[in-house]
């Protein structure tokens, strides 16, 4: 066994805290990410909303699952001038766009006299898949999306249709990206249950 004396000890602590004192810990250098919530409700004025009532002939609707391709997450996803996507390395959407997409669905057919949601198997069933949700920067910057409405009507015939369409944004962001998305959302919301209403 090795005997140090007191002063040999002390002088191997100091030399030990000495260099632990001068190794220094590399913070990783991180981007920092900023979230973008889409504004799919219209800001309220001071009237309290009102009940939106259902004709008699309303069309009923079932919602079934919405969901996204694979390669639409929380990222914000560009579009190259080569067609090429790419990952924003600063901004994200608070929640995947596919949650989204089926809020402002609800919020559509609430919002209609003409569609009442309900859950029966004996109504035409609506289901929704986002295929593209990406900023195209070609000439002018515009926020795409495209989502394949399945409308399973009471015959079990399934029809399908891919819609189509895009908000025009400003270059720098976020200025009005979160209004652009929940108009662009809505507005394919309105064009995926018109689909239900003109299956009947």
């Amino acid at each position: 066994m090795i005997r140090l004396s007191r002063s040999g000890a002390y002088l191997l602590v100091t030399m030990v805290c000495r260099s632990g004192c001068q190794l220094r810990m590399q913070r990783p250098t991180t981007t920092p990410s900023r979230m973008i919530e889409p504004q799919v409700l219209e800001p309220q004025l001071s009237d309290p909303a009102t009940q939106v009532s259902k004709t008699p002939n309303a069309t009923p609707v079932r919602l079934l699952d919405t969901q996204a391709r694979g390669h639409i997450g929380r990222h914000l996803l560009r579009q190259l001038p080569n067609g090429e996507l790419t990952e924003d390395s600063v901004w994200r959407w608070s929640s995947a766009p596919d949650r989204y997409l089926d809020t402002a669905l609800r919020l559509e057919v609430e919002s209609s006299p003409d569609v009442r949601l309900v859950d029966t198997g004996r109504a035409p069933a609506l289901a929704a898949t986002l295929l593209v949700w990406d900023l195209e920067s070609a000439g002018e910057a515009r926020l795409v999306g495209a989502v394949e409405f399945e409308v399973t009507g009471t015959d079990r015939v399934v029809h399908t249709q891919v819609v189509r369409a895009s908000e025009p944004v400003s270059a720098e962001l976020p200025d009005d990206l979160a209004a652009s998305a929940g108009r662009l959302l809505r507005r394919l919301a309105s064009e995926g249950l018109a689909l239900v209403a003109s299956e009947r």
